[in-house]
């Protein structure tokens, strides 16, 4: 296939890790450990609200910054949760799902020839969402083992052209939940290079353990003027296929981002917004009953991959966790192949995680968000293989 009329930018973006292994898991009936899909459907007072904005006729253009009824709703969540006044007027802007909230966040803050900081591994979605800006990715090796964030490697990666941090908190897909040590250390040398902090943080409700979520728009108010924070109803709310999400940035930086929003999307669904303005406040006793679950999902996996003969670092947070394969003979992309075939469990190679392929197929990414009706059986198959399957012969 040429690729001739294509923009460089666009040309060089691969196709996401799991493209090629889904056909083959949907085939064969696969447990999805792969993907993040939330358990259960979005409340019905959202579906009952949107159906109803259908109905009366709620079909044009809404303001391009989000309603406001949904942008205050959001704005008293965040300060109910993390204590600080969010100005739902001129600081917040409600986006279609978090990855066009990124998109506009660097589209806003950045120039073509621009680097941006990203901690690796990473959300493979993350260096094609700098690349399509124009911006250069430079990537900062996390430590090992437990995936920390130090200011040495920071620092190693700035250059003169260095303009942004891109940070998810809590992590995909090592789990992470970067403590306050370490936004100290990104606080410095954001702040000895003047670098602008944009942070994904659509897993901010689930950190295990008693884990504290710190973020620029909470518990970092010297990263509050520096801050892009973008959330997302998808995980939270179980409405990943709304594509509603938010912005929150100072003044001078949300009106940019809302006359580059205003280009990409112009806004968001307007009778979608309307069914998430009827959810009202989250069920905090409901947020903690998710937390629970998936923390007791997140050690059941962990204990399954162990004994299967993976290297795991428990997930402080998040969906996901990074299970190391360097100690079953076999590279990330064959043991994934191996599994959609054999156990009949998909799960995602870890080449697409890293700058470098080759270091990616020492690791698989496992999702931690499934029923453990499906979650037990899949780990015994995973295991039972592994106990029986000979390893492959190098070629």
């Amino acid at each position: 296939m040429t690729t001739r009329n294509l923009s460089r930018r666009t040309a060089g973006l691969p196709p996401l890790a799991l493209a090629a292994l889904l056909p083959a898991a949907r085939e064969g009936g696969a447990t999805d450990l792969a993907l993040g899909i939330p358990l259960g459907d979005p409340p019905g007072a959202a579906v009952e609200a949107a159906a109803a904005a259908l109905r009366s006729g709620a079909h044009q253009y809404a303001d391009p910054a989000g309603l406001l009824d949904l942008r205050l709703a959001v704005a008293s969540g965040l300060g109910r949760t993390r204590g600080v006044a969010v100005d739902a007027e001129h600081e917040l802007t409600i986006s279609a799902g978090a990855t066009e909230g990124l998109l506009v966040a660097l589209l806003a803050t950045t120039d073509p020839g621009d680097e941006v900081l990203i901690p690796q591994p990473y959300f493979e979605n993350h260096p094609g969402v700098v690349e399509l800006t124009g911006a250069v990715p430079r990537f900062v090796p996390l430590s090992t083992p437990g995936w920390r964030l130090t200011e040495a490697a920071l620092n190693a990666a700035v250059t003169p052209r260095t303009r942004a941090v891109l940070l998810n908190n809590p992590h995909n897909p090592t789990g992470r939940v970067f403590d306050r040590a370490e936004f100290a250390a990104l606080t410095a040398v954001c702040e000895r290079h003047d670098l602008i902090l944009i942070t994904d943080e659509v897993y901010d409700r689930f950190t295990y353990d008693g884990r504290t979520h710190h973020s620029p728009v909470g518990s970092l108010p010297a990263l509050r003027d520096r801050g892009v924070v973008v959330g997302s109803f998808s995980k939270t709310r179980r409405m990943s296929g709304w594509r509603l999400g938010y912005c929150v940035a100072p003044p001078e930086i949300t009106a940019g981002l809302r006359r580059v929003h205003e280009r990409t999307t112009l806004g968001t669904p307007h009778p979608l917004q309307r069914g998430a303005v009827a959810l009202g406040p989250l069920d905090e006793a409901e947020v903690d009953t998710a937390r629970a679950t998936f923390q007791d999902r997140r050690d059941l996996v962990c204990q399954g991959l162990r004994r299967a003969g993976f290297t795991v670092h428990t997930p402080e947070g998040g969906w996901f966790l990074l299970a190391g394969t360097a100690g079953l003979g076999r590279t990330s992309s064959e043991l994934a192949r191996e599994l959609v075939t054999h156990a009949k469990v998909l799960v995602a190679p870890g080449a697409s995680f890293f700058a470098d392929p080759a270091t990616g197929e020492n690791w698989v990414r496992v999702a931690l968000v499934r029923d453990r009706t499906e979650i037990s059986p899949a780990l015994d198959r995973i295991a039972a293989h592994l106990s029986d399957a000979p390893l492959p012969v190098s070629s």
